[in-house]
This record gives C-alpha cells, sequence and structure tokens, in this order.
C-alpha cells in the first residue's frame, strides 16, 4: 500500500475504497447526483489533491461508455457557448489544486459541497425561475463548471443549472453535459500529470476498486425502480451535508 495511505486503518481504507467504486456504478446506472460525494468520499483516506487526481481516470471510462450511449444528440450551439471558457477554467482549477495547501483544499471543498446540498434543494425552484437569457450567462457558467471541475471533478451545479434554463430536450440535455465534461477531463489529464497531482502509484494500488462498478450499476438498476425519488434526493442531500461536516472537521 502507498506511504499516502499509512496515517489510515488498512480497512478503512479497504472499505471506503470499495464503497467508491461501488458509488460511482450507482451514478453511472441512474443515480447522478451521488457523483458528487466521489471526491468528499476519496478524501477521507487521501489528501484532496490526490483524491481529485485518481478519480479522473475512473471518470474518463465512464465518459467513454456515455459517449457512445448519446453520440450526436447533443447542442451544438449550447457548446460552443460553454466549452471555451469551460476549458479556460479547468486550467484554474488545475493551477488552484496544485498550489492550495491540503487544509485549504478540504477547506474549500466542504464549502462548496455545502454550495452543491444548497442547489440540490434549490433544483426545483431553478427549473420554474422566469430567466431572461444573457449572452455572458453560458461562458460564466462553463468558467465556474470549468474550475469547479479542474479542482474536485465536479463542476454540475453551475452547468446544471444554467442548461436547465435551457429548457433542452432529455436526450440533448444529457449528451451536452456529457460531451462538456468529457472535454474537460480530458483536458485536465496532461494537467493533472504535470502538476503531480495524478499518482499513478495510488492509482494502482487501487486497480480492484473497478470490480465494484458493474455491481454498483447493477443495484442502480435495481433500485431505481424502488426508491422514491424525492426519498433518495433528501438521502443525498443529508450526505452532502454529513461528508461536508467530515471535511471541515478533518481540516481543523
Amino acid at each position: 500500500m502507498p506511504a499516502v495511505f499509512v496515517n489510515h486503518d488498512p480497512l478503512f481504507v479497504m472499505v471506503v475504497s470499495a464503497l467508491l467504486g461501488f458509488t460511482i456504478g450507482l451514478a453511472r446506472g441512474g443515480f447522478n447526483a451521488l457523483g458528487v460525494l466521489l471526491t468528499p468520499l476519496l478524501s477521507l483516506v487521501l489528501p484532496v489533491s490526490l483524491a481529485v487526481g485518481v478519480l479522473l481516470p475512473m471518470l474518463m471510462v465512464g465518459d467513454l461508455v456515455a459517449l457512445r450511449a448519446c453520440w450526436r444528440e447533443w447542442d451544438g450551439r449550447l457548446l460552443s457557448r460553454l466549452l471555451p471558457a469551460g476549458l479556460a477554467g479547468t486550467l484554474l482549477g488545475t493551477l488552484l489544486l496544485a498550489r492550495l495547501s491540503g487544509d485549504a483544499l478540504r477547506l474549500v471543498l466542504a464549502v462548496f459541497v455545502l454550495v452543491m446540498a444548497a442547489y440540490k434543494l434549490a433544483g426545483d425552484r431553478i427549473a420554474r425561475f422566469q430567466y431572461q437569457p444573457r449572452g455572458w450567462h453560458g461562458p460564466a457558467a462553463g468558467l465556474l463548471a470549468g474550475v469547479a471541475s479542474g479542482m474536485f471533478n465536479t463542476g454540475g451545479p453551475p452547468f446544471n443549472a444554467y442548461l436547465l434554463l435551457q429548457k433542452l430536450p432529455p436526450q440533448s440535455y444529457v449528451a451536452t453535459t456529457v460531451v462538456f465534461f468529457a472535454a474537460l477531463n480530458l483536458l485536465k489529464l496532461p494537467g493533472f500529470l504535470l502538476a503531480g497531482v495524478l499518482d499513478v502509484d495510488v492509482l494502482a494500488s487501487l486497480w480492484w476498486v473497478v470490480v465494484f462498478i458493474p455491481l454498483g450499476i447493477a443495484a442502480a438498476r435495481w433500485l431505481i425502480r424502488r426508491v422514491n425519488q424525492a426519498v433518495f434526493e433528501w438521502i443525498v442531500v443529508g450526505l452532502l451535508i454529513f461528508s461536508s461536516a467530515l471535511l471541515f472537521w478533518q481540516s481543523l
């Protein structure tokens, strides 16, 4: 086991890592809201910067599967408005990830997780908002999503808030989201390697985690027909608040 894990009980590391793989599977299997928990979960046993770096290749595998499923269904007009600023934001987020101290990153991540919880609670209100479009809204949403993605692999809230206001058909909404973040993840790979946040040894030590991804996907397919959506969203919000509290405690 790499030295970066030595401050934690090996059994705890294994349980958290297995739960990570299972949660990735749940997120890819239909419970997309759980994706916001991945970085806080892995940061329980790794420095935040390494947790973000190790997650990236796992997310890129999911990107390939998702792209194949929604090929050519994206909205090219919206992507042209969002991607340039998103790519710039990703570079800025990666720079901040490499420069900030571990405790500072945990504090920033804790605050960000609370913001995501607030976004989950306000999702319906955003959808009903009487939106007046402005030319700078798309680039601003792309920039914020890029910074959050570069720092924590979680740029969904600003991006999804903007897309909700565009009233896209479901297929186009999903495909546009997939293409946007797949492009950002591809750009992050060389940046993460150069910044030293993607530790190949740590990634290699967690290869067995992928076994739990298909188990999570299978569980998601079973659960999605049985779990009340409102109850599920409240569970996610509760987990976000709990993980934020843990991050605050660890940083202090």
